[in-house]
């Protein structure tokens, strides 16, 4: 019988669609496997339902015995060696449409939260300090009328665009490669080049995959560009922004602030440089944090490896 192995505790959906076609063990740790852990995982195990945390490296990869699927509960596949991989026969799948909504929507909390001041003024009003209403008392900024970037038009990317036109924005678009607009999008939306988004961004929200054109993207040259001193907004992948530039951009005041839910290297330390300034907010990967995202994920994960075994009827087709 297939033996499939859940290198996290995830929601039980997950293993309850596995186990009525195969073999399923699920680990009991709070934490990511460690790499001995992992490497007895890929050798026993007919397939995994990983996660970013597991790292298979071509090293691992060529130790496999029996291992014919990996299951990305996520929808970055940077974690995983996809040549090593394909070499080895080894099919991986991801998530790529399920975490959509739920890291759209944490884009624009990030955002509001932060040009409201909306955490100042909770702990304002919870130490007492507040005696009435005053004309400057946390003073924001709005939304309305000002230059959104969006780098990155995947689906994540596309409703960030949607959310952005109903807060009146006006969205401009860089994609890593030629785009093809709707006739709607071309309403809407303007396509500009790399450099005109960092030059005309109020607002520059990253939704870019990590890949070789895209990692460290964001760098030394490209906060130099930057004119009108925008809110760098990162959803997609630490490793698009080069860590020590976003650093000096902050020194320099290049952005007016940094808002990321990813970083590079991740975790980071609470020790370092970015987490001492207070326009920068970092918050732990949570762009999926939702009960309804992470029970998508959980089931689409199971699926693709149902899929992959081809059990007969299993699925709706």
């Amino acid at each position: 019988m297939v033996k499939i192995f859940i290198t996290r505790r995830l929601p039980p959906v997950a293993k309850t669609l596995l186990s009525a076609h195969f073999q399923v063990e699920e680990s009991q740790k709070e934490g990511s496997l460690d790499p001995h852990e992992l490497l007895e995982a890929v050798q026993k195990y007919d397939a995994l339902l990983c996660t970013l945390a597991d790292v298979f490296t071509r090293d691992l990869l060529d130790k496999t015995s029996r291992l014919s699927a990996l299951s990305n509960y996520a929808i970055g596949l940077d974690n995983i060696d996809l040549e090593a991989a394909k070499k080895r026969g080894v099919a991986v799948y991801n998530l790529p449409d399920v975490v959509t909504h739920s890291t759209a929507d944490l884009t624009f909390a990030l955002i509001l939260s932060f040009i409201r001041k909306v955490p100042e003024a909770r702990v304002f009003v919870q130490e007492g300090k507040w005696e009435g209403w005053s004309p400057d008392l946390f003073l924001g900024e709005e939304l309305f009328g000002k230059c959104f970037g969006i780098m990155g038009f995947g689906k994540t990317g596309r409703a960030v665009a949607k959310r952005a036109l109903g807060f009146g924005l006006k969205v401009k678009i860089y994609h890593y490669r030629p785009l093809d607009f709707t006739e709607e999008e071309k309403r809407v939306y303007t396509q500009v080049s790399f450099d005109e988004l960092l030059e005309e961004a109020d607002y520059l929200s990253l939704h870019l995959p990590l890949k070789e054109g895209t990692r460290f993207l964001i760098d030394r040259r490209a906060f130099e560009r930057m004119k009108r001193r925008p809110l760098l907004i990162n959803m997609a992948r630490g490793a698009v922004v080069h860590t020590d530039d976003l650093v000096l951009a902050l020194k320099k005041k290049e952005v007016r602030g940094a808002l990321l839910d990813v970083v590079y290297p991740e975790p980071i330390s609470h020790r370092h440089p970015l987490t001492q300034f207070e326009n920068c907010v970092i918050v732990p990967h949570i762009g999926s944090a939702t009960v309804e995202c992470r029970h998508r994920m959980a089931k689409v994960a199971a699926e693709n490896l149902i899929r992959h075994f081809c059990i007969p009827g299993a699925l709706p087709t």
